[in-house]
């Protein structure tokens, strides 16, 4: 019992600390706030300190990320993207929960293969939302990954060199407090790599099966069924697959890719 409260009270002080400065960055509805406290709690519980600073690192560098796209990212956000703004409980769970399942059953088992698969989650949702928010920073025109034609900054699909490394960069920062925290080099090759090829997929995926819309008065192609006030019309993909769906495939991709690895590196 003793060892229990002496890992609860860390999680609990780190959880809330975290949760404080969402709040203070306004970066959070309050479902949303409600939501990422809980899974922290169990991230810091499950995983310890160096399962939380992997949290805090993706949650730190997207709002950094953020900062950086500025009133460019902005504004593509509001003309293309179905959410802006402060996250809510649905996009935390599409983002965090995947990670914070796998520590639950790394409490269950003690099998470090989902300590592992944790980090390959963790580093598929920075490598994508880093991706999303500087690649629009890029002065090359984006080309969608499965068919290579140009398309509109910030479509889901478009990749530039930019984006691509930006998502290199946020899989290698988990990795890299992964492998501080636990298993040396080759958990960070490993990571690192688990993520950017979920960043990638996710793009694939963003392509071919993410619901994207014309807008019916400016002719617009979006990600939102209401543009201009207007319904819009389902052009290519399934309503039902959203950003918040392929970002939660995304998380699972990670998991399942850094898993394997860690099978072929033991």
């Amino acid at each position: 019992m003793n060892e229990f409260l002496q890992t609860l009270f860390p999680a609990l002080l780190a959880a809330t600390l975290l949760a404080l400065l969402a709040l203070r960055k306004k970066a959070l509805t309050r479902g949303g706030l409600m939501l990422a406290w809980l899974l922290a709690v169990v991230i810091g519980l499950c995983g310890g300190m160096g399962a939380f600073a992997a949290l805090a690192a993706t949650f730190l560098c997207t709002i950094i990320a953020g900062k950086l796209s500025g009133k460019t990212g902005a504004a593509i956000g509001r003309a293309l993207h179905a959410k802006t703004g402060r996250r809510d409980a649905q996009q935390i769970m599409c983002n965090v929960f995947v990670g914070a399942l796998m520590l639950l059953f790394l409490a269950l088992t003690n099998r470090r293969i989902f300590l592992w698969a944790y980090g390959g989650a963790m580093a598929a949702s920075l490598s994508d939302s880093m991706a999303s928010e500087l690649g629009v920073l890029s002065r090359r025109t984006p080309r969608d990954i499965c068919t290579l034609r140009f398309v509109e900054k910030g479509l889901s699909g478009g990749v530039t060199a930019l984006g691509l490394g930006a998502s290199l960069l946020g899989g290698a920062i988990i990795g890299g407090i992964c492998a501080l925290a636990w298993d040396g080099w080759g958990m960070f090759l490993s990571i690192a790599a688990a993520g950017f090829f979920a960043a990638v997929c996710d793009s694939v995926l963003g392509s071919r099966f993410q619901a994207k819309y014309r807008c019916a008065r400016c002719g617009a192609l979006t990600e939102k069924p209401l543009h201009c006030d207007t319904p819009a019309t389902l052009e290519r993909g399934a309503r039902f697959v959203t950003n918040d769906a392929v970002n939660f495939i995304n998380n699972v991709i990670g998991a399942l890719a850094a898993a394997g690895l860690y099978c072929l590196h033991f």
